[in-house]
């Protein structure tokens, strides 16, 4: 009697809550799963590997590298040939005038222009070590939601189990004619209900693996995921802090590409040189024929010159306003986010060493009072609803939990990550 009226007092608790939530979770499994677990690691690598996003990005450091070849070199000569058609026909010699010319860069000009390219360069690396810190993040979130199902899922096939087994001894007390036959019909209900949920599991299931697609370049397989959440002494403090972040780094290198931008322009207002030689075989005297030359071009007002240099001061001034306010909310932000997991840390030891247990205790007493005849049902019901939700609570923490921390560790310095 004691057996059978605590198996359906359990069986409402347990099933509402799936049907409350879609994809609810248990932190008790109901059975092991063979086969090893799929590990953290594996999704992180696969998702380095495959993801097209982040191949695209890392593209970029090509193009930076490909058009830093083009960085600190000359310009190309300029070759000139003239004819002197009149002298085709003639016997004398024909008439001919040939010429090559090169512009003179300013040392610190080419130095310039090369710098601004390195910058580039590091800038472009910045981006992609950032796209692969948001990634393993995201690829951390979508493994706890995956646990998150996979636990579901087993906390369905153990209520079942439970509804079965109320049905078995149901049926034999109604035999005995100590059960209603409402009670066999209400149970047998209820199991009809979890097999239709179980559609629903399922199709939850089947929309998150298809959703990790473009994530994984692959659909996860059948293996079981266990998640781990480290403890909280793992925490960085916020004196650990540096500015050695990828996103920092991008933005400094790109303050970095228009400083050297504006040496470049400023070098530019000045006058600018070309040496040229050639060959003028119109000249009877052969003493002539050959030149050499250098050639000016001084800037005439100087407006076009001044423009582009206000336009690179700008443009550094951005940058260096950029970087200050990225530091600023890089900083807050990061400090934010490990107040609110320490919470969150507070919030889970509670539930697991005072709530739950306590909550544990007092179902099982009301068990007891309710095998001997002096407990309340309803308040049976009402004490098993709260330990349920309570582990259910628990069992959210440590899902949100992995995910902030995976969140955070894309927000800190190498040397402070979350281990």
């Amino acid at each position: 009697m004691t057996f059978a009226l605590t198996r359906f007092l359990i069986r409402p608790i347990l099933v509402g809550s799936i049907l409350t939530i879609a994809v609810s979770v248990s932190y008790v499994r109901a059975e092991v799963q063979p086969g090893r677990p799929a590990d953290i690691n594996d999704w992180i690598e696969k998702a380095l590997d495959t993801n097209a996003s982040l191949a695209g990005t890392r593209e970029t450091i090509s193009a930076a590298r490909a058009a830093g070849e083009a960085s600190g070199t000359w310009d190309d000569p300029v070759a000139k040939y003239a004819l002197a058609p009149q002298t085709l026909e003639g016997g004398s010699t024909v008439g001919h005038r040939f010429e090559i010319s090169q512009k003179l860069p300013w040392p610190d000009q080419l130095e310039a222009s090369e710098n601004a390219a390195a910058a580039q360069i590091r800038g472009a690396r910045a981006d992609a070590q950032w796209a692969e810190r948001q990634l393993t993040a995201q690829v951390k979130a979508a493994y706890a939601n995956w646990w998150y199902i996979d636990q579901a899922i087993q906390l369905h096939h153990q209520t079942r189990n439970h509804v079965s087994q109320l049905i078995e001894i149901t049926e034999q007390r109604l035999a005995y004619g100590k059960a209603p036959q409402s009670q066999l019909l209400r149970l047998t209900t209820e199991l009809d209900a979890l097999d239709a949920q179980f559609i629903g599991l399922g199709e939850e299931q089947d929309k998150l693996r298809a959703s990790l697609l473009p994530l994984l370049g692959a659909e996860p397989d059948s293996q079981p995921v266990s998640l781990r959440v480290p403890p909280l002494s793992a925490l960085p403090r916020t004196t650990d802090m540096t500015d050695a972040h990828p996103l920092l780094l991008s933005v400094k290198a790109r303050k970095e590409a228009a400083a050297a931008r504006l040496k470049e322009k400023e070098a530019g207002q000045r006058p600018s040189f070309t040496a040229n030689a050639g060959y003028n075989s119109l000249w009877a005297d052969e003493d002539k024929r050959w030149t050499i030359g250098v050639g000016v071009q001084i800037p005439f007002t100087g407006r076009r010159q001044s423009s582009a240099v206000q336009q690179a001061k700008s443009q550094l001034a951005q940058q260096e306003w950029n970087l200050l306010q990225t530091r600023r909310e890089w900083k807050a932000a990061t400090a934010q986010a490990i107040a609110a997991i320490r919470a969150s840390y507070s919030r889970l030891d509670i539930l697991k060493d005072r709530q739950v247990p306590n909550q544990t205790a007092h179902w099982q007493a009301m068990l007891d009072e309710i095998g001997s005849g002096r407990g309340d049902i309803e308040a049976a019901i009402d004490s098993a609803r709260k330990l349920t939700a309570l582990k259910l609570e628990k069992a959210r923490l440590q899902r949100q939990l992995f995910a902030a921390l995976g969140q955070l560790e894309s927000w800190l310095p190498e040397a402070a990550a979350v281990r």
